[in-house]
């Protein structure tokens, strides 16, 4: 009888933290100016992205060093806002565009990042960190539009 009643207590408690669990995954979506709020952040964050861009230079290495720390630190943002899984519902289709745009944004700033390190340590010469420099922008001015759609979709 006692082990009854202990299995019954250890299942009455598994029941109890699975309830507890169940809840959590799923917030509430976030109001429209909270999102707002996120994506006036992000906005300047792509436009502080794309003002650096023309400050690289790979016949400088200390500014491409430097340069590198603040990109890395930029992507992090966009996974941010790439991550977040409650838009307000009105922007759902919106956000999907964004969130896309801002994956394709982290992506191109590593994939930058990635090949400037390249450069810089001797596996990549000037000639192919150019080529990639121009794919990768090509890459980012895709993203952007995607960024620039999501955000028209949210006007209208």
């Amino acid at each position: 009888m006692k082990q009854r009643i202990a299995s019954l207590v250890v299942l009455f408690c598994l029941l109890l933290s699975l309830a507890a669990c169940g809840g959590a995954g799923t917030a509430a979506p976030m109001t429209e100016e909270e999102y707002q709020s996120r994506v006036e952040e992000l906005s300047s964050d792509v436009a502080a992205a794309m003002l650096s861009m023309g400050s690289l230079s790979a016949s400088d290495e200390a500014s491409l060093q430097e340069g590198l720390e603040v990109f890395r630190s930029m992507a992090a943002p966009f996974r941010e806002f790439a991550a977040i899984s409650n838009p307000p519902q009105a922007w759902a289709e919106a956000h999907s565009k964004i969130a896309e745009g801002c994956t394709g944004f982290a992506d191109s700033l590593e994939g930058l990042c990635d090949s400037a390190d390249k450069l810089l340590n001797g596996e990549m010469d000037e000639e192919a960190y150019t080529t990639a420099v121009t794919d990768f922008t090509t890459d980012l001015s895709s993203a952007a539009a995607l960024l620039t759609e999501g955000f028209g979709m949210m006007e209208g």
